[in-house]
């Protein structure tokens, strides 16, 4: 398999102006095979696919597992990354390849806190990320908005046309990161104002955004705002009988851990702090570690080993850090490993890439059977509630995501490739949707298989 670090682009842009970069993608274009906007839907058993990576998991947490993505279509979709990648694996390409987030769905785009206290609006899940097609992020992303907008029952003809208009907005976005210069493409962070002034540049109805998606977020805003240390510590600790601050159990999902595991933890903890950036390491010298529980997050992360680290100093101020472990990527029908590479590390670069700006304790440490990336816990971070969306919402939802993806895309040096590709193809956006409309026929085929197999006790 091709190797995911985020460091090998293929066609970097070193040697190669915009220009020629476009040029060359209107070469990859025209070598596409007729069938790349063909996808034939079958009923099949796709636990033959997770599985794979499920025997990786904690066993007694695949049932949870399970339980959350049978809550609904969406739900399914969102823990099912690696039953996509392997459809995509087997599908034709476009040829050209960036650093993707390789699950970009409606759910993973949310708030967070930057490192100088700005909310800041991007993707926010990094667990898949690895070097490969682009069209993978735009077409899983497409996927996620059709299966929200039908969830919500929106006019199908609407959402069709709405859709393709969507895929304008991801090339329109290249097109206008062009025009940036480097360097400010480089540091531009995505603040609610700078996403704005995008929207307006690219559409030139800037002041009808800005009060839409003021209305969408308000909510999110002011949630987000009080997601921090303090109500970390209020809602997941408490002060047991010898008047020390613990975490509070919630089994399965939520538990304390082996002395074993705990002092493994220490280790690992001591190895991320060694490698941070010096303000962050003599920040964190102040703390110790006074507790760890293994804590289950998401849907599609449900089952990884994921840890909250409680901090404190002396004057009893407290941080909450997350380590989450990082899995193998799954492409191409087999997982990827490399002795060479860390996985968690691979995820951090990638973060670090794909995002404006990121968490300040982001970082990374191997035990000797696991691979682990950390950052802290509910750093500002809340996401947009997709359940409360109406469709005018929805359609800024969606675009204001498009913009975001098509900018962590252009972080790629090649990405002026997409360009040339999007322009020389001819009627792209209704090939593109064909996919999309036969591929989500597939999601509805696999979710009632794996409904019917989870009723029957399989």
């Amino acid at each position: 398999m091709t190797n995911p670090t985020p460091y090998t682009f293929q066609d970097t842009d070193a040697f190669k102006s915009t220009e020629q970069l476009i040029i060359k993608g209107r070469y990859f274009a025209t070598m596409v095979p007729d069938d790349f906007d063909k996808f034939e839907p079958v009923k099949r058993n796709i636990h033959k696919i997770l599985n794979i990576k499920n025997k990786l998991l904690v066993p007694e947490l695949i049932d949870v597992k399970r339980e959350r993505m049978s809550k609904s279509l969406f739900a399914y979709f969102r823990g099912t990354a690696d039953v996509m990648h392997y459809d995509l694996s087997n599908h034709p390409s476009s040829g050209i390849k960036v650093l993707i987030g390789g699950d970009a769905h409606l759910g993973n785009f949310g708030f967070y806190g930057s490192s100088e206290g700005q909310l800041l609006f991007d993707m926010n899940d990094f667990d898949e990320a690895h070097l490969s097609y682009w069209e993978y992020d735009l077409k899983r992303f497409l996927v996620s908005a059709l299966l929200v907008a039908r969830d919500h029952g929106f006019d199908e003809s609407d959402i069709q046309e709405f859709l393709l208009s969507v895929i304008h907005t991801y090339f329109d976005t290249l097109k206008h990161m062009t025009k940036i210069s480097e360097m400010k493409r480089f540091i531009l962070p995505n603040t609610l104002q700078n996403i704005t002034e995008i929207f307006g540049e690219l559409k030139d109805n800037e002041e009808y955004f800005q009060q839409s998606f003021e209305k969408l977020i308000t909510k999110s805003i002011k949630k987000a705002q009080k997601s921090n240390s303090k109500l970390v510590i209020e809602k997941y600790t408490e002060i047991n009988d010898r008047g020390e601050r613990r975490f509070i159990e919630n089994k399965p999902v939520t538990q304390h851990i082996s002395k074993v595991d705990f002092d493994t933890l220490v280790e690992g903890y001591k190895k991320y702090k060694k490698h941070q950036r010096s303000d962050v390491r003599l920040f964190l010298e102040d703390f110790d570690i006074i507790d760890v529980v293994r804590h289950s997050v998401g849907v599609g992360s449900v089952g990884t080993l994921c840890y909250l680290i409680l901090l404190q100093d002396l004057d009893k101020n407290y941080l909450v850090l997350q380590a989450k472990q990082a899995l193998p990527i799954y492409n191409n029908d087999e997982l990827y490993t490399d002795k060479k590479l860390s996985q968690g590390q691979n995820i951090v670069d990638s973060q670090l890439i794909l995002q404006s700006a990121s968490d300040p304790f982001l970082g990374a440490f191997d035990t000797k059977k696991y691979s682990f990336y950390m950052r802290q816990f509910k750093d500002m971070k809340t996401s947009i509630n997709l359940d409360k969306l109406d469709y005018e919402s929805f359609e800024d939802y969606v675009r204001v995501c498009t913009i975001l993806l098509a900018r962590a895309h252009s972080h790629s040096p090649n990405y002026p490739l997409i360009i040339g590709f999007g322009e020389e193809f001819k009627d792209f956006d209704n090939s593109l949707m064909n996919f999309v409309n036969s591929y989500t026929k597939q999601v509805m085929y696999d979710y009632d298989s794996f409904k019917e197999e989870l009723a029957n006790g399989k």
